[in-house]
């Protein structure tokens, strides 16, 4: 798992990403996993990040088609739905932990420095109770309704040019999704 804490509201996720130093090893000392197929079949493709609209189409980061190019295509409307599914995984990663360490559902009052290092630990801690018991049992069961806390800013399309091999990894990923 890789957490890039420190960041606040005034950054585009896409912003954040791309200034991190997990950003600058992956992409830039090329530390990329070989590709794999896809289960059931002979396709190899590169393993992945999704990201929304505001995120820049790559090889290694898939984001949706274009709602306007969605309207009649069941295929990638299909895939969208499938990045969607994905992405709301780390949507909601957050607000897991905020239910299990309740000091997040509220702004911290404390310094940077030691917000940063409470968030370091509440990470740390949440997976190491979940290697220890497991992910069902960690899972806190509640009727409460928590509202996403959203720290970062509303993403924005981007308009920035994709090469035709990212292109092409989103049409495989489509292809599969629509089998």
């Amino acid at each position: 798992m890789v957490v890039d804490i420190g960041n606040y509201g005034l950054h585009s996720d896409s912003a954040i990403f791309e200034n991190s130093v997990f950003y600058q090893q992956f992409v830039h000392d090329k530390i990329i996993l070989p590709p794999k197929p896809l289960p059931g079949t002979e396709v190899s493709v590169p393993h992945v990040f999704v990201g929304d609209e505001g995120f820049p189409l790559q090889t290694y980061l898939m984001r949706p088609y274009p709602k306007s190019g969605v309207i009649n295509n069941v295929r990638k409307k299909t895939f969208n739905r499938q990045l969607s599914r994905a992405r709301r995984v780390v949507e909601n990663a957050f607000g897991i932990l905020a239910m299990k360490w309740r000091l997040f559902l509220r702004p911290i009052e404390t310094d940077e420095g030691t917000a940063d290092w409470i968030m370091k630990a509440a990470c740390c801690l949440h997976n190491y109770i979940i290697t220890k018991i497991g992910n069902r049992e960690s899972v806190i069961e509640t009727d409460e309704q928590v509202e996403p806390i959203r720290a970062l800013a509303a993403t924005t399309p981007t308009n920035r040019r994709s090469n035709a091999v990212a292109f092409e990894v989103r049409e495989h990923f489509a292809d599969y999704f629509s089998k």
